[in-house]
């Protein structure tokens, strides 16, 4: 038999109280969810099927909302691309602009070294590292960098009418600027042919020669004497005596200028030149013949192209 202990009035009006307000909780919080589903708005799908929309209603219905939904991504897609397109637009203008401050700089590049050709004559050049130097600080204060891709690879070439792969560098000059806008320049030619050389040296030899040319080209920078490698200088000819008993001098520049551009043409035009100059004309440039064959010859060896 249990026994059931009856509790004081006190305990039991409390528990009867604290009975009455969790029930009371508890129909607040379901009424309140209640209210609050009731507030959630109905998608097409739901009012339809409330509605008692037949099954083939609702797979329109459906189609109709994949369909929505496709066209929503769509304008998002379209939205995304011409915000891209606007970003590019705003970046290359700005590269444009500042270019034209940096250039305002107005930097020209000295001819600091000097390259001996032997009886071809000599003449001044720039040097890479004196360009990045000197380009580097001013670039950057205008919110560009640079940087150069190299590659010693070969080249498809036609050589005495047969085709082959011979020695090749390729540089790419990059020219990017701090709102995202780049540009870049491929520039590519045959290695050096200097015998002391080994073959990678004569192909870095060209890969600093093609870096210097493309990092002027394509910050519009100029060096200094432009016209040193158009206008040789020539190694002085000692004068001797002609047939005639009178001095003996060397060629003129005009004439050295003509031998040149027909040795640029090849072998066959260099020829073709020679045998119309007159005996005192060949005998004054009998100096610099062995020179212009050496050119022409390259000339042919490289398909043509100077």
């Amino acid at each position: 038999m249990n026994n059931v202990i009856d509790a004081p009035p006190e305990v039991a009006a409390q528990s009867a109280q604290a009975g009455t307000l969790l029930a009371q909780q508890s129909q607040g919080a379901i009424v309140g969810a209640g209210a609050a589903m009731q507030h959630q708005p109905l998608t097409v799908i739901d009012q339809a099927i409330r509605t008692g929309a037949t099954a083939d209603q609702l797979e329109r219905l459906l189609q109709l909302q994949v369909q929505a939904d496709h066209h929503r991504l769509d304008l998002m897609r379209e939205q995304r691309r011409m915000a891209e397109e606007d970003r590019k637009r705003e970046a290359a203008l700005a590269f444009h602009r500042d270019l034209a401050a940096f250039r305002g700089e107005n930097i020209v590049i000295p001819k600091s070294k000097e390259v001996d050709r032997g009886k071809a004559g000599s003449f001044m050049q720039a040097e890479y590292g004196t360009a990045a130097t000197m380009l580097s600080p001013a670039l950057s204060r205008h919110g560009f960098s640079f940087r150069h891709d190299m590659k010693f690879g070969a080249k498809r070439w036609m050589t005495d009418g047969a085709e082959s792969d011979v020695p090749w560098v390729y540089v790419t000059c990059y020219l990017e600027h701090r709102d995202g806008h780049a540009e870049r320049l491929d520039l590519d030619g045959p290695p050096g042919d200097l015998h002391a050389n080994t073959p990678v040296q004569n192909m870095q030899a060209t890969a600093s020669y093609l870096k210097r040319q493309s990092l002027l080209a394509i910050t519009g920078t100029a060096t200094a004497d432009e016209d040193d490698e158009n206008r040789m200088r020539r190694r002085p000819q000692p004068r001797g005596e002609g047939g005639d008993g009178e001095p003996q001098a060397g060629p003129d520049e005009s004439l050295l200028d003509a031998g040149q551009a027909e040795a640029m043409k090849g072998m066959q035009a260099l020829t073709t030149w020679w045998g119309a100059l007159t005996a005192k004309q060949r005998s004054a440039m009998n100096g610099e013949f062995g020179a212009l064959r050496k050119c022409a010859a390259q000339v042919d060896k490289d398909g043509g192209h100077a």
